[in-house]
Formats: C-alpha cells, structure tokens, sequence
C-alpha cells in the first residue's frame, strides 16, 4: 500500500505514525496487525536511548518512506527518572519534638490545608515519603546515631519518595522554590541508572507524526498517573489522534475525565472547566454523586445541639447524557463485531448465587456486624480511611474461612474464628465440581481470583483442586512482554487449568484454548470484569464459551455484584447498546460500593436474570452460532466473502458457490480507479491458489483489494483480467 504526503517544494513522503499499546500487546501489534495487513516498517522503541536516537534522526532532516510505525509500550514511554525531595526534615522552630518538612530556600516550615481542623498545618513525613518507606520513628531513632546530609536525614536513610502533585513547590507567597528534582546516582540518592522519559523525548519531535494510535486508552483514564502523563506528551508528538478501546468508561462518568483533557482540552475549556477542576465538579454536572452527612452532638456548656458534618462525597455508577452528546457523538466510531459480518460462537454468562454452610454462614454475620460497628463509630468520630479494611476483610473471610480475619482498629481488634485448612467451603466444593463437568466435555478453564497478594487465594485454589485430583497452573509471570509466552507455553505443554488474577489477562491476550472462564471472585472496576470475562469469545474461538461468576448471597460479595451489573449497564447506555428507559431494571438498590448492612447484601434470582439479560444486550447484533454448526456456517459465510472478494476484483466465483444473477458486476462496470502494482508471479498464484479453495477466517482479513481515487491512476485490463494487488 502507497501513502503519500506533499511537502511545500513539491517533494512527497511517507507517513509516520506512533503506535503505543500496552507492552502485552506490543508484540501482537508488530507481527499480526500490522506485518500482516499492510506493507510497513515497524521499529520498537524500547528504551529511552532508542527515543533519543530517533529524536536526533527526526532533527537532521529525517522523512519517512511508504508508511511506517514506531511501536511503543505506554508502560515504558511512562517511565523517567527518579523523582527526589529536596525539602529539609527538621524540628519545627519553638518547639522539641514535632518535626516537619522545610522549605530548602526560605526555611520556613512547609504548611498544607487541614479541613477538619479548618487551619493550615506542618507538612508531615507522609506527605512526601511513601508509606512503605521508614516509618517516622525509625527516621527519629536515627537521626539520634547518625550524622545528617543537608536535607536533615540520615545519611543510612533510604526513603522512597511519594510524588504528591499538591506539594510541588513552596507554599509562601514571596518563595516559589521547587522541590522535585531526579535523583541523582552519584550523591547516593539512588542505586537506579538514569532513565529519560520516553514520552517526553517523542513530545519533542513537534508533530513529526503524522498519527498517533493509542490502544486500549481506558487504562490512562487516572489523574495523576505515569500513564494519563505519558499520554499527555504523546498526544503533542502527532497531527492527529485515533484512541482505541473495548470499554470506553466503567459507568462512571470520571472514568472519561482525564482522557479528553489531555487529548481535546478545548472542548472542556469551553465548558467552563479548567486544569484544576475537580473530579466532583465534573460529577456534579455528567454524573452521579453520593454525600453522606453525620450528625455530632455539640455541648456549648448551656445547650447541646447536634452539628452536621458533611463527609467527602463520592461517585456512584451514573452517567447524563450530555457527556455523550458535548464529548463524544461528533468525535467517536462505535464499531462492533457485527460490523464484520462474520458469526462467532453463543457466549453464556451464569451468574451462581451461593449460600454458605451454616456454622460459616453465623460466623460470617457475627464478624461482619462487629466490624461495620466499629469502623460506624471512628468514622462519627473523623478517623480518615475508617472503612478501608471492610471490603477486603469480609470478602476475604467469605472465600478463605481458614485464614480466620483480624481487623486492627488503634487499641481494639475484631477477629473471627479460622477453619481447619482442610475444610472446603461451598463454594470451594462448587468449584471443584464446575471445573470437573468442564474437563469431562475436553474445555479448558481459567480461574480469576483478585485477592492474590497476602491473601494467597491464587494457592488456596491450586491446593482445593489438587486435594481433588485436579492438576493445575499458577499464571504469576509479573512482565507483560513475557506473559503471551507463558500463555503459548501452557498450551503446548496442554495445560487445561489456569489460575491467575483477572488483572493479569485483561487486556491483549487470546487464550482459546480455554472457554470456561470461572469468576471465583470479582474486582470493582467492571471495565476489568467486561474485557476478561471476553478473552475465550474471540475471532478463531470454535467452542462454546461460558462464564460463570461464583458469589456468595447474604455477603459484601453481592453488593459488588449488584454494583457491577449497575456500572455495566451505565457503560453500555453510553456505548449506545443501552437506552436510559430499560437501564433501571438493571441499577438496583444497592449502588454502594459499601453495603455495611446485611440486609443489602442479599438477592433473588431476579438479580440473576437481570444480570443475563444485560450480558445478552452486551452482544446484541453480533450473530452467534451453536458449537454444533458453528463450523458449517463459518465455512459458508467465508465462502460467501471469498466471492464477494473475487467479484469486486473481476474474477468469476468459485464453482461450488454461484452467486445470484443480480449480484454479479460485469468487467466492464469496474473500469476505473483500481492502483495498478507490480506483484510477483510466485505471490499472486498462491493468493489465486488460496482463492481457489475455502480461505480461513484469518487469511481473509490479510488480503486487501488497493482502490485508488487518483484520476491519473487507472486500471489495466488485458483479456478481461485486472491488475490487483493483495497486501499480505
């Protein structure tokens, strides 16, 4: 394929574009996408070095020949230098034990807004260091044995640092002295080399770019993140932008925010908001926001009255229509499997709703209330992050009875009893017969876990099903660019489980080899839940695809079922697969993330259908075939194409399959605008020899007929045969 530009004085070259993906994806991108679609050159950035030397490329005069693409992994063009604190940790000034961070210019204590106690305070020790740095006590033990560098730790001191975007620089009007810096190697602030950022160098090539292409965008959808950032400075680098991505928002509508500002900061300035606009702000006007107030009792030494503290509002699932009409009717492509006009095989998605043994049922409760009281009573009081443990620990509790759970809260503690580690659980047992009737009907299957960490519910699984007689495998592979070899290792070898955190394969990854995917627990972001729930149902899948989502009725576990099907369903009303009338059968009571009370964890089996009918919305129009014909129709329907192919070339169809009188177009109707190309001799009988027989799914998609719209270009024909040419 020829692409073409003009230049000024006349000249033509070629068109350039950046490709950044995710690295899993990277790979897939070079070899399948590109290689075999189109007629390329493709180079990998992997390394800044490789940045800079393409930079100075681009500076002496560089233009590209033909199209070419640079491929970049968002996760590597994100990457920098490591940042560095220069404020001064030292005694506040009056005072002989509070210790605080200083200006390193001015000296004066640095102050951050404290709203509770409506005051500026000292800038704490974890304002800027991260949590899993020393704590402030092992900083204060040893500044009593050790000598200090100038910034007042230290010197056997390693901190990591906690790049907060409020404290950027001095807060005192007549000092604007800046605080971040990169580490530097040689002065001991870091053992790491230093790193350019990828992104940024390409942002200086000024619109060498002709396109930039950003696949799978949602991910850089954070505020304050390395790759909403990357995008930010690639976005500057290119012409023009095409953002590609499977699950557009999560059914909130700040799931969006960040990602058109910083690809079309115009559109939002025009409405009004700014660089410094909040995520409420944005709520407030395209979504949808919760706000809790408590009521306190106030003794003013006469009268005791009641004050009403209002807490910090959050988001729930809920998206206006404005936001699809300002942001994104006039400038988005929905395209959809049916627009290929190929079928896929059914998909089912099974919600399992669960009831637990009833010794772990009435420890569950008991747990689950003591807990919800106590993190009720310090959140009356104002301790920030109250219910941050509650999700985690009683979800947890409900999949791994035998760890016991234990929630620290200052002085008191709430534990619940642990289970001898050989008992197995309902919905252990369920599992493990699930899994059974699959490998009797020869399907592989993947389990998804989220609490794989210090939970290690990855393992409690492996070890239920080996107890069981089920062999199985961990999926644990931490690099992206390795994690396609180790799916393409599993199938040689024929393993027919995996287990593995749904985060890990919820982009980028094929895995046909296994069309039982099993939900043993869920994640909050249903975007996560959508894309890998879909990672069997692909093009090339031949057997039925099931999913099933394993929960607990009665648990936290519910509420965030019903609050995923509620965030599914907002997504999908702003995919256009939803109206707004049909979307409150499928947003229920409980929306909140938190559903404290027991009584709003429970469900009928209506939630069960309800969840089936959405799944069956989500596919609406793209036709699915049993597994029993699949093969039959599949092969018809690419005949059907083939002919299709060879009619808008000229050529006869294939003598097994005539297409109808009305649909066949003479030679002589196609006598203008095709590109003539010189192809091999060798090339274009095995493209005839490919079209001669049935053509698989794949080699379909890899042939492409070159029209052109040039007047001067024209079409040759010699004894009523085109001249065509087939992009392999």
């Amino acid at each position: 394929m020829h692409h073409e530009t003009r230049k000024a004085n006349g000249a033509r070259h070629g068109t350039a574009v950046l490709l950044s993906a995710p690295g899993i994806t990277i790979p897939k991108w070079a070899k399948k996408e590109i290689e075999g679609t189109v007629t390329a050159t493709t180079e990998i950035i992997r390394s800044g070095d490789d940045a800079l030397r393409l930079l100075r490329k681009i500076r002496s005069g560089y233009k590209p020949i033909g199209l070419e693409f640079w491929l970049v992994s968002i996760d590597r063009a994100k990457l920098g230098s490591e940042p560095y604190f220069a404020g001064v940790w030292k005694r506040l000034k009056d005072r002989t034990i509070d210790y605080a961070w200083h200006c390193p210019d001015c000296l004066r204590p640095l102050e951050r807004y404290d709203k509770d106690l409506d005051e500026m305070v000292p800038l704490g020790w974890y304002e800027c260091a991260d949590s899993v740095s020393p704590t402030i006590e092992e900083c204060r033990e040893a500044l009593l044995s050790h000598t200090v560098k100038p910034n007042g730790l230290p010197y056997e001191l390693n901190v990591k640092w906690r790049r907060s975007q409020r404290v950027t620089e001095c807060t005192h009007e007549d000092c604007h002295a800046k605080f971040w810096r990169s580490a530097n190697e040689n002065k001991g602030e870091t053992r790491n080399k230093a790193r350019v950022n990828i992104s940024r160098v390409l942002k200086k090539a000024k619109k060498f770019f002709d396109l930039l292409i950003v696949d799978e965008v949602h991910q850089c959808k954070a505020d304050g993140s390395g790759r909403g950032d990357a995008l930010h400075q690639l976005v500057g680098a290119a012409k023009k932008n095409v953002l590609l991505t499977g699950t557009l928002v999560n059914g909130k509508s700040t799931s969006i925010k960040e990602i058109l500002w910083r690809t079309d900061a115009k559109a939002l300035l025009e409405q009004g908001f700014e660089g410094n606009s909040g995520m409420v702000q944005w709520a407030e006007r395209y979504g949808k926001l919760k706000e809790v107030v408590t009521l306190k009792e106030v003794n003013d030494g006469w009268v005791t009255r009641k004050k009403r503290v209002k807490q910090q509002p959050t988001e729930e699932p809920g998206i206006a229509p404005q936001l699809t009409a300002q942001f994104l009717l006039h400038k988005a492509g929905f395209l959809e499997l049916s627009d290929m006009g190929l079928p896929l095989v059914e998909l089912k998605e099974l919600p399992v709703f669960l009831t637990m043994d009833s010794e772990h049922g009435e420890e569950y409760a008991l747990f689950h209330d003591e807990l919800k009281e106590n993190c009720k009573t310090r959140s009356s009081l104002g301790y920030k992050g109250a219910w941050s443990k509650f999700i985690p620990a009683t979800n947890n509790y409900a999949d791994a009875p035998h760890l016991g759970a234990s929630v620290y809260f200052g002085g008191s503690e709430v534990k619940a009893k642990a289970f001898p580690s050989d008992y197995y659980h309902e919905k252990e047992r369920h599992l493990v017969q699930l899994v059974q009737q699959e490998l009797a009907d020869n399907r592989g299957c993947i389990i998804f876990n989220y609490y794989t960490g210090e939970y290690q519910q990855n393992e409690r699984t492996q070890a239920v099903l080996k107890a069981h007689g089920i062999e199985s495998i961990i999926l644990d592979e931490p690099s992206p660019d390795k994690r396609q070899e180790c799916i393409d290792e599993f199938e040689k070898k024929g393993e027919k489980v995996i287990i593995c955190n749904c985060k890990m394969v919820e982009i980028g990854l094929d895995l046909l080899p296994w069309p039982t995917i099993i939900f043993n627990q869920l994640c909050y972001e249903s975007s996560s839940v959508r894309q890998a729930g879909r990672r069997g149902w692909r093009i090339g899948q031949e057997k039925e695809c099931r999913v099933y989502y394993l929960v607990y009725n009665g648990t936290q576990q519910m509420a965030q079922f019903i609050r995923i099907m509620s965030a599914r369903g907002h997504a999908m009303m702003v995919e256009g697969r939803l109206d707004k009338s049909s979307l409150a059968q499928y947003s229920r009571d409980s929306q909140s993330t938190l559903a404290s009370d027991l009584a709003n964890c429970f469900a009928s089996s209506e939630v069960a259908d309800a969840w089936t009918k959405l799944a069956a919305k989500d596919i609406e129009g793209v036709e699915t075939v049993s597994e029993a014909d699949f093969k039959t129709v599949l092969a018809h329907r690419m005949k059907a194409l083939a002919n299709e192919t060879r009619r808008l070339c000229g050529l006869p169809p294939m003598e097994d399959f005539v297409l109808p009188k009305d649909d066949v177009v003479s030679t002589k109707e196609l006598n203008t605008d095709v590109i003539e190309h010189e192809v091999s001799t060798v090339k274009m009988r095995k493209l005839l020899n490919q079209l001669a027989e049935q053509i698989d799914l794949f080699d379909y998609y890899n042939i492409q007929v070159i029209e052109s719209t040039s007047i001067k270009q024209r079409k040759k024909v010699a004894n009523g045969q085109l001249t065509f040419v087939f992009d392999m």
